[in-house]
């Protein structure tokens, strides 16, 4: 009996000393960990602070960096020696806190380890069950889905209440996050996702997919495709992304028109300054007969961006004698308009 207790009290004494006998840089990293503090932690780690030391609610530098979505912070602490196998108070690994709050580059980087995909928490859930369950099916939570699907997670792992990932995610009503458990994460999947992406000028989100596949030139039943909206809407960071994943130029709108002509309409100078770096045809006529340098004329307000984009036309050689369909040119739509300085920088150029 003496025995028994005394092995007792030895295993939860050696249980609760680990907070204890943290030492000040153990204890200092962590709230350097919390603070999202990276120099301060290189530094502490330098002096010989643990990565993996944990605190009385069982959290180390590292868990703090998965759950928090603290990727440098994270590949500090994985270059010093980083345990992927640790757990939580949950018995929750690193992966699984991640995927909870859908902290995709933070599961990028997991993944890059030996950790354990299917490894199951004290809730049941692995890292699947868990981005399904506690996710919010938006663009974090599906990209955490794909990335683990694609890394083998196994879909058919029951929760508790017997149900699969495939099942909860019916029940919420994610039907992206369906396609991918079903294998039916198409093209036109990835390529609608994408254009929402664009919609919502998620670059991030932009990026993962065209990394992943997606086609920066389908087009929707509006004839809009992720490239030809980010020329519409000024969304030029995605457009710089679409552009290096092989955007198709000679692409049209439900208008006939080029990436170009809605960007000038709208009077997205750096947007119009990208896409003529390109081949793109500067003198493409869409179906109302109307050019870029048209476009920019008769729907801009003559105010200093369309000035801009008119300086811009001209210097990449549009034509600026082609009318439109009544015959009317730009430099008399110009001067109809009171556009003075459209009109002047026109005029200079040798319009008619």
């Amino acid at each position: 009996m003496r025995v028994a207790f005394l092995a007792l009290f030895v295993l939860l004494w050696s249980g609760t000393t680990s907070a204890q006998s943290l030492s000040d840089n153990d204890r200092a990293l962590i709230d350097a960990a919390r603070r999202n503090d990276v120099a301060a932690a290189r530094v502490l780690i330098g002096r010989g602070a643990n990565v993996n030391a944990k605190d009385d609610t069982q959290q180390s530098a590292y868990l703090i960096s998965t759950s928090e979505g603290y990727v440098e912070l994270l590949r500090l602490t994985l270059a010093h020696g980083a345990d992927v196998h640790a757990t939580d108070s949950y018995n929750g690994t690193g992966l699984i806190r991640a995927a909870d709050r859908g902290h995709v580059e933070v599961i990028r980087e997991l993944l890059k380890t030996p950790i354990r995909i299917d490894h199951v928490n004290r809730l049941g859930w692995t890292a699947l069950l868990e981005a399904v369950i506690l996710g919010d099916g938006g663009p974090q939570h599906t990209e955490t889905v794909r990335l683990l699907v694609r890394a083998g997670a196994n879909t058919e792992i029951v929760d508790p209440s017997g149900l699969t990932a495939l099942q909860h995610a019916r029940k919420k009503g994610f039907r992206e996050i369906e396609a991918i458990l079903t294998g039916k994460d198409t093209a036109a999947t990835m390529a609608r996702a994408l254009l929402d992406a664009t919609r919502r000028n998620d670059i991030e989100a932009a990026r993962r997919l065209i990394t992943a596949g997606a086609d920066v030139n389908a087009q929707d039943e509006n004839r809009d495709s992720a490239f030809l909206l980010a020329g519409a809407e000024g969304r030029l960071e995605i457009l710089k992304l679409a552009l290096q994943a092989g955007a198709d130029l000679r692409s049209t709108n439900r208008y006939g028109g080029t990436a170009l002509i809605p960007a000038c309409h709208h009077g997205h100078i750096e947007t119009v300054r990208e896409l003529l770096k390109t081949a793109i045809d500067v003198n493409h006529v869409n179906r109302l007969g109307w050019t870029a340098l048209l476009e920019t004329v008769i729907l801009g307000d003559g105010g200093p961006a369309y000035v801009e984009i008119t300086r811009l036309l001209v210097a990449h050689k549009a034509d600026l004698n082609l009318a439109d369909k009544r015959g009317v040119t730009p430099l008399a739509h110009a001067r109809q308009r009171g556009y003075r300085q459209i009109a002047s920088i026109l005029e200079s150029a040798g319009a008619r």
